[in-house]
Order: structure tokens, then C-alpha cells, then sequence
């Protein structure tokens, strides 16, 4: 394992906690909460394209339109969850999700606990193309511009799924997984697991539309974060899943520093990835 790249997404969380990666249980919005595991990721890969990308980080730290809290949640050694929540909220308000109005407002005014949450969905989350446009958009507004690299997962095989992550993880330092209706396991450990250790022990959880950060592969597992814990997903079983018109919209996105132009050529395209995905999944089913 790599282990400075896999530390870059240690961070400070709450009570001292160690987080690994951003929570969107940070978020004070409940309906942010549920739909902004998109938005984590977002934040995530920024910061890890900051901590590995000397061209970004220079950019980062030159621009006049950053927040001081943002700079430190990107390129700093030990980020808090304040500041790291700050560079997740920023990005939601750009990126955005699919919330049901007025169940986005009841959803905020009752207790988290609540077994509403069970019952009714109050956000739809995020499609793979409002990522794209959104994470770019984003960045934009900090006064940098970056491309988003891409492949439609559906009927991929897992060899090219693997050399595309490796590449993502050489050029970015992370790689944003979306899994659509497909399912998957995840196991998933404590935040503040010792990441220098082979991880051990753990406990399953099923993975389906949902967005998480891949941060490093070893043979066929793949260490992922999401809700602020490190997690191992098989490749195999992620590449199984993959062979169902399920998948046809599950995608593998890496980010990179770009010029304004290229920023929006990958903005007009960005549909380009969905159709592939629908295209692949009727092709084959």
C-alpha cells in the first residue's frame, strides 16, 4: 500500500477523531446528509490532486477567489473537519444534488434520528454528469480550471477497470467510484484504523448508488473512504456487478489541472459518459 498517499485524506474530525476522508454526516443539513456523498468525493479528490499535482497546488495557493479555510482544507498537513466541511459544503452549493421539494425541508427540520428517514427520501443525489460539470464548476469559482477523466463502467472488464484506476491514482491520487443500481459489499473499518497495518476485521455493508474515493489498489482490493472510514471493495465482485444493465450508469471519474477550454470541453461532453453507459448496458443485455 501506499502509504503517504494514503494518509493525504487523514483528517482531523470531530472530538480529535481521526476521519478518513470527509463524512457527509458533517453536513448540518439532514437532506446534505443523505445526498451528499457526491460532494464528499468532489472534496476529497480535490484535496488529494492538491497534495500530489505541484502545478495545482501552486495555482491553489496564488488564487485571490479561495477562502483561507478552503486553502488549509486542500493543502494542508492536518485539516480539521471545519474547514474540510467549509470545502464540502462549497462544493454541494456548485454541485448540487436532486432534492424533493418541499420533503427537503422536513427532512432538515426533524431530528436525524427520526424514522422518517426510512420511510421517505427527500434527495434523488447526484448523476455521474452533474459530478463532472459540478466538480468543474467548482473549481472555477476558486479561480482554477481542471478536466475530469472518465469511463462508463457497465460490461467493463476488470483488467481495464484496473489500469484505469491505476493511472487515476498516479496522475490524481484518487479516483471517484460511482456505483449505480448495481450492488456491491464494501467492508469497512474503524476511522482511525492503523492504515500501515493490512486492515483486518471490519464489517460488510452494501454499496448502491452512492459515490465513494478509491486511494489506492493492492492486487484486487481496492482501498476506498466513505463516511469518514477506509474500506476494502474486491475487484472481482465490483467488476460482476458491473455486468448488469443495472450498471449503466457507474463510473470511474479522476480529476486533473486543465486549461479553460479543455475545463469546458469536459463540460459539453460530460453526457458523452451517461450515453456510453446506456449504450453498453442495452448492447449487452
Amino acid at each position: 500500500m501506499n502509504i503517504p498517499r494514503a494518509r493525504q485524506l487523514q483528517i482531523q474530525g470531530p472530538d480529535r477523531k481521526i476521519s478518513y476522508g470527509g463524512d457527509q454526516r458533517w453536513f448540518s443539513s439532514n437532506t446534505r446528509a443523505l445526498g451528499g456523498c457526491g460532494s464528499v468525493a468532489g472534496a476529497n479528490v480535490l484535496r488529494c490532486l492538491a497534495r500530489c499535482d505541484k502545478e495545482f497546488v501552486d495555482a491553489i495557493r496564488t488564487s485571490g477567489k479561495i477562502p483561507a479555510q478552503i486553502k488549509d482544507a486542500l493543502c494542508s498537513d492536518n485539516p480539521g473537519h471545519e474547514n474540510f466541511s467549509l470545502l464540502m459544503t462549497g462544493v454541494y452549493e456548485t454541485m448540487g444534488s436532486f432534492e424533493i421539494f418541499p420533503l427537503n425541508r422536513i427532512y432538515d427540520r426533524k431530528e436525524r434520528s427520526s424514522k422518517v428517514f426510512t420511510r421517505l427520501k427527500s434527495t434523488f443525489g447526484l448523476t455521474n454528469v452533474g459530478f463532472i460539470i459540478g466538480i468543474i464548476r467548482f473549481a472555477r469559482k476558486m479561480g482554477l480550471d481542471i478536466t475530469v477523466e472518465y469511463k462508463a463502467c457497465a460490461f467493463m472488464s476488470k483488467e481495464e477497470a484496473r489500469e484505469f484506476i491505476k493511472e487515476g491514482l498516479k496522475r490524481s491520487g484518487a479516483v471517484v467510484l460511482l456505483t449505480c443500481r448495481n450492488t456491491h459489499n464494501a467492508r469497512l473499518f474503524k476511522a482511525d484504523s492503523d492504515l500501515e497495518k493490512r486492515l483486518a476485521g471490519g464489517s460488510d455493508s452494501e454499496i448502491k448508488s452512492h459515490f465513494t474515493t478509491i486511494t489506492d489498489i493492492d492486487g484486487d482490493r481496492l482501498l476506498i473512504t466513505t463516511w469518514g472510514k477506509p474500506g476494502i471493495v474486491d475487484l472481482n465482485e465490483l467488476a460482476g456487478s458491473w455486468c448488469s444493465i443495472r450498471a449503466y450508469e457507474a463510473s470511474l471519474m479522476y480529476i486533473l489541472p486543465g486549461s479553460r477550454k479543455e475545463a469546458t470541453s469536459c463540460m459539453m461532453g460530460a453526457w458523452k459518459l451517461f450515453m456510453a453507459g446506456i449504450g453498453h448496458s442495452i448492447a449487452r443485455s
